[in-house]
């Protein structure tokens, strides 16, 4: 079986096969490959050793970050792809990381290594796909199962019982008996992983369509780092909002969140930016707001006009009966009459105020405060009004 394969991966391969190394697609690639799923990312595994890697690609822009675990990334047509030397399990000590990197010449100990079976396969045009687990098996069962024993899998890397968690959600596959057994067993390993990778994998959860049967499912393993999620009301409504959101992990997230006295807490937790809390925080506070008045809609645009989709999806699926249409026709006619509820629309901007002897650290608050004037109809966005109303001692 051929793979259509990218010119700019074909090209790294190519490269490697004329030196005499041998070079294939691993993992996630191949996979999606089989299953008529886009491709985002293509790794490359090889029998070369970084040092002969970099003798290779000397022509090429190279990054050398993974260097030290066998890693080299190689800038192919503008496009980044990892390359990896052959390596083979060593001992863990932390959950997460191997204590060495062992390098080998054998693709199958590297396949030995990886995760679930679905994720072992390596192909290159002359091979075809190896497929040294039954992974293809696995793949037309729709089973998702960890290569060896699962219990010293989760050991290794405790970050394996989300992924497998994420991977089952959004592939709606099954999860083998002694994997998800071995899931509830080890959980507790989750305490060593860092809460940044906790939010990634619980992201692409968040985005799968069948995402609120894995939180239903696995509650108890979110527990480990989501303790207030066994505290959550009206569990089985949340989760048929969850539901009925579409797939956006902070709208999915705000729902999650929404009958939670203190979101923000939790997000902060989880390490999410603070963008993300704020979005996700006012998609709670607003979640009552009629927002079919002139008024109060600039006033909420005026914070959050780029999640404005977003907030909609979220109020559809806290309450189905929510028609969104009064707000868009309200939204519509904001924007077709160009009304003002940036900073950016105000017909004076900080040149003005500094004319009007503010100092530089005031600009950004009697503009901020013209801004809400204008939006509650106090003055009209007009420059002769506003720069009255900043001459003005008792404003």
């Amino acid at each position: 079986m051929k793979l259509e394969i990218p010119a700019y991966v074909r090209t790294l391969m190519n490269d490697l096969n004329a030196h005499s190394y041998e070079c294939y697609i691993v993992g996630g690639a191949v996979r999606s490959l089989l299953l008529g799923l886009p491709v985002h990312d293509y790794d490359l595994t090889t029998n070369a050793l970084p040092e002969q890697m970099k003798e290779v690609f000397k022509d090429h822009k190279t990054i050398e970050t993974g260097l030290k675990h066998g890693t080299l990334t190689v800038l192919s047509q503008h496009h980044p792809v990892e390359i990896t030397t052959y390596r083979k399990d060593a001992a863990y000590q932390d959950h997460r990381h191997p204590d060495a990197v062992q390098f080998t010449s054998a693709i199958e100990e590297d396949c030995a290594r990886r995760d679930f079976t679905v994720n072992a396969f390596c192909y290159s045009d002359e091979t075809g796909i190896l497929d040294f687990f039954h992974g293809r098996e696995d793949l037309e069962n729709h089973i998702l199962r960890c290569i060896g024993d699962p219990e010293k899998r989760f050991d290794e890397d405790a970050l394996r019982i989300l992924r497998a968690i994420r991977f089952a959600s959004q592939l709606d596959f099954q999860i083998e008996e002694s994997t998800k057994k071995a899931i509830f067993e080890k959980k507790d390993l989750l305490s060593y992983i860092s809460y940044e990778r906790i939010r990634e994998e619980m992201k692409g959860l968040l985005q799968a369509k069948k995402c609120a049967l894995y939180f239903d499912t696995y509650r108890s393993v979110m527990h480990v780092f989501f303790p207030e999620i066994i505290a959550i009301p009206h569990w089985n409504a949340v989760l048929a909002d969850m539901d009925r959101a579409e797939p956006d992990a902070d709208v999915r997230m705000a729902v999650l969140l929404s009958e939670l006295s203190d979101p923000a807490a939790i997000l902060r937790r989880l390490k999410y930016p603070k963008q993300d809390i704020r979005l996700i925080t006012a998609m709670i506070d607003h979640r009552h707001d009629p927002l079919t008045d002139r008024i109060a809609l600039r006033r909420f645009l005026s914070a959050y006009s780029q999640s404005f989709d977003a907030y909609l999806n979220f109020r559809q699926a806290l309450d189905p009966s929510f028609s969104s249409a009064n707000v868009k026709a309200c939204h519509e006619k904001i924007l077709a009459d160009n009304d003002c509820f940036t900073i950016g629309q105000l017909q004076v901007n900080g040149a003005d105020a500094a004319a009007c002897g503010y100092q530089k650290e005031q600009i950004s608050a009697i503009l901020a405060e013209l801004l809400n004037a204008v939006i509650e109809e106090k003055i009209k966005n007009s420059r002769e009004d506003l720069l009255a109303y900043m001459k003005k001692e008792d404003h």
